[in-house]
């Protein structure tokens, strides 16, 4: 049967926050970074950004969040400063403890009183390295501990619903496989590509003349087979909470293309930002993000290996923890690491992945997916 032909429709952009911004610098993006997460210590700028982004408008509560989100923070950096100046085989605890104190402030801000909570005392994962063996790359996994802790409400925060799973671990090598930053790291290591499908020409449409919105992307078919998915696989993959889309014409034959089944609608009163009738639709695509020569690339992750779905912020969360856990109960296991192939990839979560972490955490405070480049 013939596929139909995509809707007729102006594109206002793609992004996966309600706010989007492309900045240049000619300094360390490591440090513009962290001078834009750093001006959360301020408390005008912080209670400005709680009322007028995160939507919390009781002034007391705003004070109080603010003044929480400046003790998190400047925690995080200290911690983050630490960890910069220590060797490879300590700096991951501290980098840890850093991205710890900044998951607590995105706690913080969805739930306010937090730090009062029995959850923000405990890490929420659990590693435990074996007492007679050197550490195993393709076997090591975490445990999701049946206390909450952080990990727990962080997770909820992003996805938008409550962690209900039983028993949960996730194996690093599964986890590794699905950091498209580190993507010839991964490769180089396990001799097989990440488990990532990039989203092609990905966009927002809207007719004004029907008062309807969607999504609309492509894949390569090459992508699909190189992952042995067929293309239903693919559609099951990315019908998540009742979003469904349908295969239309593309303008390549070596590419698919996918738009949202059913358009959302709005009326001709509707004033709020566009992107929020559709972002429930974003959400669960749970799509990862890398910044490559040409701007953001977006990609849906195979995630057929793990127990529950996480977020590109819980994947990386979780490999910084187990790093740190190793460094800090197994330094045997590190240094044997350290003189073995398997450290081009822990090289590359240390000076990759924690960066783009860095950057995923700055997104979420301010809601705001940042394109930012260095034009040196």
């Amino acid at each position: 049967m013939a596929l139909a032909q995509p809707r007729e429709g102006s594109s206002f952009g793609f992004k996966t926050h309600i706010g989007w911004a492309e900045q240049e610098t000619l300094g360390d993006p490591e440090k513009i970074i962290w001078s834009s997460i750093r001006h959360m210590v301020a408390s005008d700028v912080a209670e400005g950004v709680l009322y007028d982004i995160h939507g919390i408008t009781s002034p007391s509560k705003r004070s109080a969040v603010a003044r929480n989100i400046e003790l998190y923070v400047q925690q995080a950096y200290e911690f983050y400063e630490v960890a910069g100046a220590a060797k490879a085989n300590t700096a991951p605890l501290f980098y840890y403890y850093s991205f710890l104190q900044l998951a607590k402030a995105i706690c913080e801000i969805a739930n306010p009183q937090f730090h009062r909570l029995n959850e923000s005392r405990g890490h929420g994962l659990s590693y435990s390295p074996s007492a007679t063996k050197l550490v195993n790359m393709n076997t090591e996994y975490v445990n999701v501990t049946g206390r909450r802790g952080v990990w727990h409400v962080l997770l909820e925060t992003l996805q938008h619903q409550p962690v209900t799973a039983g028993k949960i671990r996730f194996r690093m090598a599964d986890l590794f496989e699905l950091c498209p930053e580190i993507s010839a790291e991964y490769q180089i290591t396990y001799s097989r590509p990440t488990r990532l499908i990039e989203l092609i020409e990905p966009d927002l449409l809207v007719d004004v003349t029907l008062n309807e919105l969607w999504i609309r992307f492509s894949v390569e078919r090459e992508a699909l087979r190189i992952h042995r998915l067929s293309r239903n696989r693919f559609l099951t993959l990315i019908t998540v909470g009742g979003s469904t889309y349908r295969t239309v014409r593309s303008e390549a034959n070596s590419r698919w293309t996918f738009e949202l089944e059913n358009a959302k609608r709005f009326t001709a009163r509707y004033k709020k930002d566009l992107f929020e009738l559709i972002q429930n639709e974003i959400w669960a695509l749970n799509l990862f993000t890398v910044l490559k020569r040409n701007g953001l690339v977006y990609a849906v992750p195979i995630q057929d290996k793990l127990q529950i779905p996480l977020p590109q912020i819980m994947v990386l969360y979780t490999l910084i923890f187990w790093l740190g856990s190793l460094v800090r109960y197994d330094p045997h296991s590190v240094a044997y690491l350290q003189n073995s192939g398997y450290w081009t990839i822990i090289d590359g979560v240390m000076n990759q992945s924690r960066i783009w972490l860095l950057e995923l955490f700055e997104w979420e405070l301010y809601k705001t997916e940042t394109v930012l480049q260095s034009v040196r």
